[in-house]
């Protein structure tokens, strides 16, 4: 079962809309949202952004009340240093990320995400986990509205090697990758393979560009993420990240690559499935009544 925090939000929305008699069309046009917007925050399909929370506080006259609910949302499903960045890539026009171990987050499948978060966050609570897999795979939304950002993803070769959930989760998730290309026309997919390591950096990061033109890089570190909006720190990130792109595979080459990958797991799969069939026809059989003899493969010629 999935947690969806969001749901209550949306149920307050909802309560909030219908005791002023307002139809979902006028909160929208209120608020600078479609109808469809207003359904799907109302549903819990959605989480909203934190322009319609604000939106709606004055709307509604609540005082804050939805952008503190909002905020408590963003901070339960992403640690509190993440949160800014969710809002940020959620607004931005174009997303430039540079990956190095684990494949981008907003495009990770959520058996993907849940095996990544089981390794950082062992015993985690189910349904903490399941809220944190949901705010994640949430990030796709921005993939899905109408101006849908530009998004050029660069994976280190070591994404792909990197086993994270097993073999199976590990073919769907280059799946997902090798598909989306298609889905979204603004995204592009390269890989930085081993072979030209030297261009490699050891830090992920991402770049965000907006509308009013302003630019910010956001660093991952061990500690958490960091934004940068200098001019200094954006400009060297640009340089670091043209070069990455020219260094790597060219994206028809990066699919080429990434499939290749996935066919590699699906046969390790098939492998891990024919070796626990066997593993489960040497049992004891029994033979005769009350006894039990173990079962011995037939000697090569």
């Amino acid at each position: 079962m999935n947690y969806e925090p969001s749901g209550a939000l949306g149920e307050d929305v909802l309560r909030f809309r219908e005791a002023r008699r307002m139809s979902q069309e006028a909160l929208g046009h209120a608020t600078g949202y479609s109808k469809s917007y207003v359904s799907k925050v109302e549903s819990g399909a959605l989480i909203p952004s934190q322009r319609f929370a604000e939106g709606c506080d004055k709307v509604f006259g609540t005082g804050g009340l939805f952008a503190r609910q909002l905020r408590r949302i963003i901070e339960g499903e992403h640690p509190s240093w993440f949160a800014p960045f969710i809002d940020a890539e959620h607004e931005a026009e174009v997303i430039e990320d540079y990956s190095t171990l684990f494949i981008y987050g907003l495009l990770q499948t959520p058996e993907y995400a849940r095996a990544a978060l089981e390794a950082v966050t062992p015993g985690a609570d189910p349904r903490e986990l399941d809220a944190k897999v949901a705010g994640r795979i949430r990030r796709r939304d921005a993939m899905n509205r109408e101006a849908s950002p530009r998004i050029w993803v660069v994976l280190h070769e070591a994404c792909l090697r990197a086993n994270v959930g097993g073999p199976d989760v590990m073919a769907a998730q280059l799946r997902f990758l090798r598909d989306a290309v298609t889905r979204y026309p603004t995204l592009t997919l390269q890989v930085l393979p081993f072979s030209v390591s030297a261009a490699a950096r050891a830090t992920p990061f991402t770049l965000l560009g907006f509308e009013s033109g302003q630019l910010s890089v956001h660093v991952e570190g061990p500690q958490g993420g960091r934004p940068y909006d200098d001019r200094g720190a954006v400009t060297m990130s640009r340089g670091v990240y043209d070069h990455l792109r020219a260094s790597s595979l060219g994206p028809h080459a990066s699919l080429d690559f990434i499939e290749t990958a996935r066919e590699a797991y699906e046969r390790e799969a098939r492998m891990d499935q024919v070796q626990l069939q066997r593993r489960r026809g040497r049992q004891l059989r029994r033979v005769g009544p009350g006894s039990r003899v173990r079962r011995r493969d037939r000697p090569s010629a």
